[in-house]
């Protein structure tokens, strides 16, 4: 299974970053991603940088799980051209966005490159492991072998409470 995060704290065209994240799981097929499950969303405050003096506005936060016959670069290439779609611009590391979409985990495959898998920070973030819980209770890192739980439980409380379910 491939498991994407999805993320977003800026609305676009939309009313609101979940209907932004909404639109984007509807557009998956496009990218050649069929979605199998979808998690809840989760707010969690941004980490990113401050924007023009400003603190960024809390992220919206979900994870699904999709069947691709894309290889992993591949994948991320047309889920950066969704992106694009979707209004995004990178011109600030960690800064606000309306969508980033990021591969977490791909058929517990370890690659490096382009498409780092798994993803590099994925067991020290809460706003990605709750939502993966919530779809793949028995998933496992493919490199330290640690499930989804065990990796909750590691991280920091603050971690953990900086995470609402909506």
């Amino acid at each position: 299974m491939i498991y994407l995060a999805l993320g977003s704290n800026l609305a676009g065209d939309f009313a609101n970053s979940a209907q932004l994240i909404g639109a984007a799981i509807d557009n998956m097929p496009l990218c050649g991603a069929h979605v199998v499950a979808r998690a809840p969303l989760y707010r969690s405050a941004a980490v990113g940088p401050k924007e023009e003096g400003h603190a960024q506005g809390d992220y919206i936060n979900t994870v699904v799980a999709v069947r691709s016959v894309l290889p992993p670069l591949g994948l991320l290439r047309r889920l950066h051209a969704l992106e694009a779609a979707f209004g995004r611009e990178r011109r600030i590391k960690w800064g606000p966005r309306t969508l980033d979409i990021d591969i977490l985990s791909y058929h517990a495959e370890v690659q490096g490159g382009l498409a780092e898998i798994p993803h590099p920070r994925l067991a020290a973030r809460a706003f990605v492991l709750y939502p993966l819980r919530d779809i793949a209770p028995g998933w496992r890192h493919p490199i330290s072998g640690a499930g989804v739980s065990g990796l909750i439980k590691g991280l920091p409380a603050s971690e953990r409470r900086s995470l609402s379910k909506i």
